[in-house]
């Protein structure tokens, strides 16, 4: 992986995948029994864009976020916009965590390049505490 490579893989997953999950998690806080279709069909966007360009140890991770996904994908034919469950947020957490720590330890090579990822990155990491308002 080049260091440019990984600038576009670390950031597709910060800015693109993770803030679509952690601003349906922020709209979700404020109607808590329903997640809008156009935040899912976002979360759902980045999550095959971000899967297209993953190369890396936590494949399973990527595996588990779609089954997940699916899953919601299922409620939705039986009722509309449900909402995610305290369990599917602690799963998906889990597994954005994994996702995380794989693309780290591949920028271990661009140290530099993956400071300025995180520096810029407005929904933070999976590891670090949900932020209220990213567009601050």
């Amino acid at each position: 992986m080049t260091e440019k490579t990984f600038t576009k893989v670390f950031s597709q997953f910060l800015n693109g995948y993770w803030g679509a999950f952690h601003e349906a998690l922020e709209a979700q806080s404020v109607t808590p029994r329903r997640l809008a279709g156009s935040l899912f069909k976002a979360l759902r966007t980045e999550h095959w864009m971000f899967e297209g360009m993953y190369v890396g140890r936590a494949k399973s991770a990527l595996d588990g976020l779609e089954n997940l996904w699916r899953d919601l994908e299922a409620r939705r034919y039986q009722w509309p916009d449900p909402a995610l469950t305290h369990a599917d947020v602690a799963k998906a957490q889990r597994l954005f965590e994994e996702l995380f720590d794989s693309l780290v330890l591949q920028g271990q090579r661009f140290p530099e390049a993956q400071k300025e990822v995180l520096k810029h990155a407005p929904h933070g990491t999976p590891k670090q505490p949900l932020r209220a308002d990213a567009a601050r």
